[in-house]
């Protein structure tokens, strides 16, 4: 299975961390990334994936999930394998049963859910929601063949399918609304009955902030650097508004996210080294939406030592 770097090894060096103000509170430790170990072929060409799971916590620590299921020929990485947008959470199908697990960094330990792998579904993508109650299952109906685009209550196990052609994108961080998109536009539910609070007509992909109605994404532009930034959409009046982002030289944006206060964050990637000692440096950044100004929040370093990376955001 090839190697890639999806929306959250032991060599993975962890840098630049933000440093407290004096008297502040501890902050609380967060998952960065999810990945599995890369182990060479035999003969040395080439990688493939090989030990436990693994989550990088913003304190440093790294911890192995044993008992979750790994990636073979039939199970990509990101059918297996979610992180929630804050990073607080981490949700996986048990090795033994099928069972979704959750563990929390509150906790830091697994709790089991309603939830079990669906034995008629080839899984391609899990989505977790920001607080854990909700999981998305995306995939293929083995029978079918028909794409199948589900969320599940982690609690009580009821799940609610989008309609065909539709994709889950992104819950707001509250929980209250999911917004869907379709190549004719973009919908938002409410979760708690999920009906239809609107519909847009225009394509839009991105973050959904805590209103249920503002969307941000951020936009990467490889060849004109100078036009990297973050679009933000109110989908119920269609207004707009565009942020560019002064980075440093090969960084570029990367993600968008709202958190529940309502404040913006951006993830950037810069790729950096020669093949087979290369590695990914994540930053994250806190938006000021009124000078345009990006303040550091914090940073670290994936090698290519970790295969089938999942960052959180």
């Amino acid at each position: 299975m090839p190697f890639r770097t999806v929306t959250a090894a032991v060599t993975a060096a962890v840098v630049l961390m933000t440093g407290l103000p004096a008297g502040a509170a501890p902050v609380k430790p967060v998952i960065r990334h999810a990945g599995l170990g890369a182990c060479r072929n035999d003969g040395g060409v080439g990688r493939h994936p090989c030990g436990p799971w693994r989550l990088w916590l913003s304190s440093g620590r790294v911890l192995a999930l044993p008992d979750a299921q790994r990636p073979d020929g039939d199970h990509p990485a990101m059918g297996l394998m979610a992180l929630s947008p804050d990073g607080t959470r981490a949700a996986y199908f048990r090795r033994s049963d099928g069972v979704l697990m959750i563990w929390e960094t509150a906790t830091g330990k697994a709790r089991r859910t309603a939830v079990r792998r669906p034995e008629s579904v080839s899984v391609t993508e899990l989505t977790l929601s920001p607080r854990g109650r909700f999981v998305g299952i995306d995939g293929e109906h083995l029978v079918s063949l028909k794409p199948v685009d589900r969320i599940v209550d982690t609690a009580t196990g009821k799940a609610f399918d989008l309609p065909r052609g539709h994709d889950l994108a992104r819950f707001s961080p509250d929980e209250k609304h999911l917004m869907a998109t379709h190549v004719r536009g973009a919908v938002v539910y409410k979760t708690g009955t999920w009906s239809v609070r609107l519909r847009r007509s225009a394509y839009m992909m991105g973050d959904l902030g805590r209103d249920g109605v503002t969307v941000a994404k951020a936009r990467r532009d490889d060849v004109h650097p100078s036009k990297n930034a973050v679009t933000v959409r109110n989908l119920a009046t269609g207004k707009r508004r565009t942020f560019p982002l002064r980075l440093r030289r090969g960084e570029a944006p990367y993600r968008a996210r709202w958190d529940r206060a309502g404040r913006l964050d951006v993830l950037t990637d810069s790729y950096r080294g020669r093949s087979g000692a290369e590695y990914h440096v994540y930053t994250w950044y806190r938006l000021d939406r009124t000078t345009g100004r990006l303040r550091r929040l914090d940073s670290f370093t994936v090698t290519s030592a970790v295969g089938d990376v999942i960052v959180a955001g």
